[in-house]
C-alpha cells in the first residue's frame, strides 16, 4: 500500500520537475537514424538484461556513438570488449521514492543525447524520472502504466519472452 504511494508522489515530483513539453514538431522518420549520440537506459530485470544488450548492439553497428546507464552491479555483464560508454549508478543512488539522487542528475544532465531509449519493459519509476531529466530531443520506451506522458515514442509488445520481445522491438527501431 505504502509502495503505491510513494510511486505515485515519485511521479507528481516527474511531471512537476522534469517533464517538458517540447513546442518543436518531432520529425520521427529520421528521429533514430539522425541521432549520432543514444543513451540506452538497460532493465532492471536479470532476465531482460542479457536480451536487451542486442538493441544497444544493433545501435552500435549502425555507427551510433552508445552510452549505456547500468548499475554497478552488473559492470561484468557486459564485459570489457565492448567498445560502449558507461554511466553506472550505486543503488544507493535510487532514493526512498525510487527516484535518481541529484549527484546522478546532475552527471545526467551534465550530457546531451539525441535519443534516450528505456529498455525496461516493466514500470519502473527511477528510468522514467531519467529519460526526462536527460537533455533530450527524443525518449523512446516500451508502453507501461503511465508511460504516455514520458515518452515520445512508445513501442507495445506482446511477447512475454525477453529475446523474442526485443528483436520485435529492433524491427520497430529499425523504421525510424
Amino acid at each position: 500500500m505504502f509502495e503505491e504511494l510513494r510511486r505515485k508522489y515519485a511521479h507528481f515530483l516527474i511531471r512537476r520537475k522534469y517533464l517538458r513539453k517540447s513546442d518543436e514538431p518531432i520529425v520521427f522518420k529520421t528521429a533514430i537514424s539522425a541521432a549520432k549520440n543514444i543513451l540506452v537506459i538497460l532493465p532492471s530485470l536479470e532476465a531482460d538484461f542479457s536480451a536487451s544488450l542486442e538493441v544497444a548492439r544493433y545501435l552500435q553497428i549502425h555507427k551510433k556513438e552508445i552510452t549505456l546507464l547500468i548499475s554497478e552491479l552488473k559492470h561484468e555483464a557486459i564485459g570489457s570488449n565492448q567498445d560502449f560508454k558507461l554511466l553506472s549508478y550505486h543503488p544507493a543512488q535510487i532514493s526512498w521514492f525510487f527516484l535518481p539522487d541529484k549527484k546522478l542528475i546532475t552527471r545526467l544532465t551534465a550530457k546531451r543525447f539525441d535519443a534516450v531509449i528505456d529498455l525496461n519493459r516493466q514500470e519502473d519509476t527511477f528510468s522514467s524520472c531519467i529519460a526526462n531529466a536527460v537533455q533530450s530531443g527524443m525518449r523512446v520506451g516500451f508502453h507501461k502504466n503511465r508511460s504516455n506522458e514520458y515518452y515520445n515514442l512508445l513501442y507495445e509488445s506482446k511477447q512475454s519472452e525477453p529475446a523474442a520481445a526485443y528483436s520485435k522491438f529492433l524491427e520497430h527501431l529499425s523504421m525510424f
